[in-house]
């Protein structure tokens, strides 16, 4: 949304625009290869050669790949039978939708009125403040508009007050349970506030609901759509991954006080943590319900820095306020951010280690974690699988009283041996970790256990790569491929992933046991590994029952290894390795699966690695 005071950036920002437009006639085949060119710069300029190149040979795939057509929206039909469920909706709460407006094209505003006057769900009002607009179209379209609907109120700002007043002016109007907001230049699906109301009616305590979004062009075209997961507080402090369609219950919005004065920029996100420290009530429409359309002058890509340390003092605001010790940083970037928390106690860590044979693996192993750890309480515990080289025996038996060596003399069983291996451990939390790890960063195990200590979370999960640096686990999700896969495999670690899924700590419902750290104390309570899984998915079934007692799983990039898990197995789901371990996670989280992770957006692939193809129109 424009503000006045961007001053200067602004008019060469619009001079721009109209030269651009002039040389290179928007739709012709001169303006894409311009877009192309100037694309290809900024990444160079930003990222460097040898990212172009990579990111150039990922384009080119894609331009060949088959595109997924943009999701269809609701048929006249489908439109027509949620009018009529409308009317027999038990609950019909006032949905006030606010709207600043400043110097906006006019037909981008009157699509905006449009798509609020043309809701399948009648009871709503829309309160608009103009924050002292000097084209005349603008006043003209509100009066014009304010005849025509009784349920729009206006209010003509005399200066302007920035988003931040013009919003609370806007507010100020309102007269609805709930508060819907829209921009002065984006749109509405016509059935948003139904499916809002048709939430309400299910959820009755929910205070603040968000919903999934397209970005479409200046000339309304699809370009990209943003498919949200379920509330994941750990990702929204970092990166404000929910931006529309946002409704709040007004009592809460009138006890923070609305919008901040002092935040020109990121008002929102600023709003959206205040809220979040009132209530948790939140929940998530996985549908397109906002049209965001996005031009080159909006703010945000005139103010990056200014919005970069005002997003951060939002969420240093926040950690205050929780009372969370810790400090906001700004990460390379653009609105991507770390929570970095104080580590309580410096606690004991004991790192389990399987092997069998492979002293080369081992060795890698554990140089790395000696060399490279910055944190230094913690125990190495090796389990030795019945090795049969002389090799290894020599190494373990080098090894000296720093490390403590068990023998567990059974047939490999994943979870039988790594169970046996945790009754000996002294720490208070547990670090289970291959053998065929090595780590890249220093402060690795701070990364871990500084969400490992935090009472809500159960099982920390790191950023695993292949020797080549393409990601090999960033998260589990419970469902893809009929079972549980890690996601986005073989995609490249430099990219920051769809929504910033590489760079950010986000919640997810399991993280792969090749590193993983959990406190001792919930092992214990959750029963440890489940020893009927033999090999495989003993790690996954560990993290759902964890988080059936009330735990949250996360993953953290801060902490990044090399696995040198063999990549020669193919890139092929239907490979595989321990059918009966599948077999037996299936029936047992049959339900979980049939009802969708909640960290995975049910319009994404279950089937496929990179699902760019899925929400890309570019």
């Amino acid at each position: 949304m424009a503000l006045k005071d961007i001053g200067a950036g602004k008019i060469i920002a619009r001079c721009h625009e109209y030269l651009v437009d002039l040389l290179f006639a928007p739709g012709t085949g001169r303006r894409g290869i311009y877009e192309l060119a100037a694309r290809s710069s900024h990444i160079i300029a930003e990222d460097g050669m040898q990212s172009f190149v990579e990111r150039s040979q990922i384009y080119m795939r894609r331009k060949l790949s088959q595109k997924k057509n943009p999701p269809k929206e609701p048929s006249g039909k489908e439109l027509e039978d949620m009018r009529i469920q409308c009317a027999s909706f038990e609950y019909r709460p006032k949905i006030s939708i606010i709207v600043p407006v400043l110097n906006t094209r006019e037909e981008w505003l009157r699509s905006s009125i449009e798509s609020v006057l043309h809701q399948i769900y009648d009871n709503w009002e829309l309160c608009i403040a103009d924050d002292g607009s000097d084209q005349p179209h603008i006043k003209e379209t509100l009066n014009c508009y304010q005849q025509k609907d009784a349920r729009i109120k206006v209010k003509y700002l005399n200066e302007n007050q920035g988003v931040s007043g013009a919003s609370n002016e806007a507010l100020a109007m309102a007269s609805g349970e709930f508060i819907g907001f829209l921009d002065h230049d984006d749109q509405l699906l016509p059935n948003a506030l139904y499916e809002v109301v048709l939430m309400l009616n299910r959820n009755a305590s929910a205070d603040f609901i968000y919903s999934d979004e397209i970005l479409i062009s200046k000339r309304g075209k699809p370009v990209f759509a943003y498919f949200r997961p379920d509330f994941s507080l750990d990702y929204m402090l970092s990166h404000c991954y929910i931006v529309h369609f946002v409704v709040i219950r007004a009592s809460i919005l009138k006890k923070i006080g609305g919008f901040r004065a002092e935040f020109k920029v990121s008002q929102d996100y600023d709003l959206f943590l205040r809220v979040l420290s009132q209530t948790r009530n939140v929940l998530h429409i996985p549908k397109i319900l906002y049209r965001w359309r996005q031009y080159e002058s909006s703010t945000g890509h005139l103010l990056k820095e200014r919005v970069m340390e005002s997003s951060r003092r939002a969420l240093q605001d926040f950690a205050d306020r929780e009372g969370i010790k810790g400090v906001v940083w700004g990460t390379k970037n653009f609105n991507f951010f770390r929570l970095k928390r104080d580590i309580l106690d410096r606690p004991k860590i004991s790192i389990i280690i399987p092997t069998k044979d492979r002293i080369d693996l081992l060795k890698r192993c554990i140089e790395s974690i000696q060399n490279r750890s910055s944190y230094d309480n913690y125990e190495i515990i090796i389990v030795d699988n019945m090795s049969q080289e002389e090799e290894t025996a020599a190494y373990l038996d080098g090894l000296g009283k720093s490390y403590r060596i068990i023998k567990f003399n059974e047939k490999f069983n994943y979870s039988k041996l790594n169970n046996y291996a945790a009754e000996f451990a002294r720490g208070e939390h547990l670090l289970f970790l291959n053998n065929d790890i090595e780590v890249l960063n220093s402060d690795w195990l701070e990364a871990m256990l500084e969400q490992s200590q935090r009472d809500e979370i159960g099982c920390v999960g790191a950023k695993l790569l292949y020797p080549d640096r393409k990601i090999q686990h960033v998260g589990v999700v419970v469902g893809w491929g009929g079972r549980a896969e890690h996601i986005y495999k073989w995609l490249h670690s430099n990219d920051i992933g769809y929504m910033g899924h590489f760079v950010s700590i986000r919640n997810y419902s399991a993280v792969t046991a090749a590193c993983m750290m959990l406190r001792k104390s919930i092992f214990n309570e959750v029963g440890g590994f489940d020893e009927r899984f033999e090999i495989g998915f003993g790690d996954v079934d560990l993290c759902l029952r964890v988080r059936e007692l009330g735990y949250e799983n996360l993953f953290t990039p801060y902490a990044e290894l090399l696995h040198y898990e063999s990549a020669t197995r193919g890139r092929s789901f239907s490979f595989d390795p321990h059918p009966n371990d599948t077999k037996r996670f299936i029936e047992r989280w049959q339900e979980y699966i049939k009802g969708g992770d909640p960290y995975y957006n049910p319009n994404l692939p279950l089937d496929s690695y990179d699902i760019l193809p899925f929400v890309s129109w570019r």
